[in-house]
C-alpha cells in the first residue's frame, strides 16, 4: 500500500511577491538543500563491542550504541551543524563514522524544547535525515514522548539528522515595530506519496496549500491588532498596529481552507506565529556555564548550562517586561540519566516578571538618557536533580556501570536563594551594555547579563 500523505509533512513557501503562477505552485519538489556548516563544539567518545551512549555538546541530541553494534572500538562523533532543513529546529547533526552499516539498529534521541512547541502542537515534530545529495527524509518511526519532551528513532547508519515540525509559520515569532510590517510564510511538509509505507526513510517534497489567516482570532485581523494581507499561497504580509496593543504579543493563526475530513485525516488543526508589537524597548539576554570532571572520572567532562532572555517594553504609561524566555537548565556528560524535576528545573536564572519598573527620565546635558530600573518577582533556584547511570572511566574493566544517585545532592550555596536577575539598571540608549558578568580569568564558570536596544529583524 502506497503511502499517500503522512500528517501534514515538509515545505512550502512562496515569497510575498512571487510572481509564480499557479500552475508552478502546486507542482511539489523534492526538498533539497544543502550541507549545514559546523555551527558548535564536536563531541567524540570510542566505543566498543560492549555499547555506550554519549551526548552532543549542547545536550540537545543524544546517541545509544547498542552491545554488539560494532565489533570493536570505534571514534563516534557528533557534529553540530547550521539547520538547513525545511522546518528544522535549532541546529543539525552530523554523526561519524560515515559509510558504515552497524550490526544493530542505534538509537537516537532529539530533546525538544518548550520553545519549539509554544505556538504548535509536539505532534507536529518529527525527525528528518538528510542524505550525501542533500535529499530530505522522514524517519516514519519516530516517538514522541511528551513527558520527557523527547524524539526518539532507531538508525542503521550515520548522516545529518534535525528535529524539524511538520507544520509552522515561519518565523513561529518576530518582533514588528508599531506601523511596521512583516512577511510571513505557512511552512508544512510532506511525504513523497510514490514511496512505500512499510518503508523507515520517507522522502520529503516541497508543495503549497491555501490557508486562512486570522489575528487573535480575527480573520485578517484590524487596526487594533494588526492587519493581515494575503499575497500568494503560501504568504502573506502582517502590517502592525499603530500602537502596542493590549494583549501583546499577538497571535496570528492559520487554518486549513479544507473540511473538517481533511483536517482529521491529516491532523492538522490550525498553526500561530506570536507577533511582539514594540515601540520603546531594550531586550535583556542572560547565560551561564559551569564544567567539571575529567576524561578519566566517572561519567567524563560534566557541563551544566543555563540560558534566557526577556524584553524591557517602555511604551507610554505601561512599561512592562514580555516575552520572557526561561530554558531549562541543561547538563551534559557520557551518562544515562532520569531528569528527577524535568518541569521546575529553572536553573540559576529565572525571571517571573517584575514587580516595580523605575524611569528616571532624561535631564541633559549631565544625563542624556532616561535610567531603568527594574525589580523582579523573587523566585527560588531549583537547579536540575538527577539520578545517573555512569560508564566507568578509561582503564577500569568493570562490566557493571556505576549507578550515582543525585537526587539529594542540590548545590547547597544555591539552596534557598532567589534566581538571578533580582534587580537590573540599565541605561535608554542604543549601545549594548553589560550589567553582570563573571570575573576574569575563572574557568570553572562563566556568567553574563546584558542589554540593547530591540531593532527590527532582518528579514530573509
Amino acid at each position: 500500500m502506497k503511502r499517500l500523505i503522512t500528517y501534514f509533512l515538509l515545505l512550502f513557501s512562496i515569497e510575498a511577491l512571487s510572481q509564480k503562477n499557479a500552475s508552478e505552485d502546486d507542482v511539489a519538489k523534492p526538498a533539497i538543500t544543502a550541507i549545514g556548516k559546523p555551527d558548535g563544539e564536536k563531541t567524540e567518545m570510542k566505543i566498543g563491542k560492549e555499547g555506550g551512549s554519549f551526548t552532543s555538546s549542547d545536550g540537545k541530541i543524544r546517541l545509544i550504541i547498542p552491545e554488539g553494534a560494532v565489533s570493536k572500538k570505534t571514534n563516534f562523533s557528533i557534529q553540530p551543524t547550521t539547520n538547513p532543513a525545511p522546518n528544522g529546529n535549532g541546529k543539525a547533526y552530523k554523526m561519524e563514522p560515515s559509510g558504515v552499516n552497524f550490526q544493530k539498529p542505534l538509537q537516537i534521541i532529539f530533546h525538544y524544547s518548550e520553545s519549539e512547541i509554544e505556538v504548535n502542537s509536539p505532534g507536529l515534530l518529527g525527525i528528518a535525515m538528510q542524505d550525501d545529495k542533500g535529499q530530505w527524509s522522514a524517519l516514519n518511526k519516530a516517538i514522541t514522548d511528551t513527558v520527557a519532551k523527547t524524539l526518539t528513532a532507531n538508525i542503521k547508519h550515520f548522516s545529518s539528522y534535525v528535529n524539524y515540525s511538520r507544520a509552522k509559520i515561519d518565523p513561529s515569532s518576530a518582533r514588528v515595530k508599531v506601523n511596521g510590517s512583516r512577511r510571513l510564510k505557512i511552512i508544512g511538509a510532506f511525504t513523497d506519496e510514490t514511496d512505500d509505507e512499510d518503508d523507515e526513510l520517507t522522502s520529503l517534497v516541497v508543495e503549497h496549500l491555501n490557508m486562512k489567516w486570522s489575528v487573535n482570532g480575527i480573520e485578517n485581523g484590524n487596526a487594533a491588532t494588526g492587519i493581515i494581507s494575503v499575497s500568494q499561497k503560501g504568504s502573506a504580509i502582517f502590517q502592525a498596529p499603530a500602537q502596542v496593543p493590549q494583549q501583546n504579543p499577538v497571535a496570528v493563526t492559520v487554518q486549513p481552507e479544507y473540511s473538517s475530513a481533511f483536517n482529521n485525516r491529516y491532523n492538522v488543526s490550525r498553526l500561530v506565529s506570536n507577533i511582539t508589537i514594540y515601540d520603546d524597548a531594550y531586550e535583556v539576554k542572560m547565560v551561564f556555564s559551569m564544567a567539571g570532571g575529567s576524561v578519566e572520572s566517572w561519567g567524563g567532562i560534566t557541563t551544566a548550562k543555563d540560558e534566557g532572555s526577556f524584553v524591557v517594553s517602555l511604551q507610554k504609561n505601561k512599561p512592562e517586561i514580555i516575552n520572557i524566555r526561561n530554558q531549562r537548565e541543561v547538563t551534559t556528560d557520557n551518562c544515562q540519566k532520569i531528569i528527577l524535576n524535568p518541569n521546575s528545573n529553572t536553573g540559576i536564572f529565572h525571571v517571573e516578571g517584575a514587580k516595580q519598573i523605575k524611569i528616571t527620565p532624561a535631564n541633559p546635558p549631565g544625563q542624556p538618557y532616561p535610567i531603568v530600573e527594574v525589580y523582579f518577582i523573587p523566585h527560588p533556584i531549583e537547579l536540575t536533580r538527577f539520578r545517573y547511570i555512569c560508564p566507568p572511566p578509561p582503564g577500569i574493566k568493570e562490566s557493571a556501570m556505576g549507578k550515582i544517585d543525585l537526587s539529594q545532592m542540590a548545590m547547597m550555596m544555591f539552596m534557598g536563594k532567589p534566581a538571578i536577575p533580582q534587580y537590573i539598571k540599565f541605561i535608554a540608549n542604543v549601545e549594548e551594555q553589560t550589567i553582570l558578568e563573571s570575573p576574569p580569568g575563572v574557568k570553572e564558570f562563566y556568567y553574563k547579563v546584558w542589554v540593547k536596544k530591540v531593532k527590527e529583524e532582518n528579514q530573509e
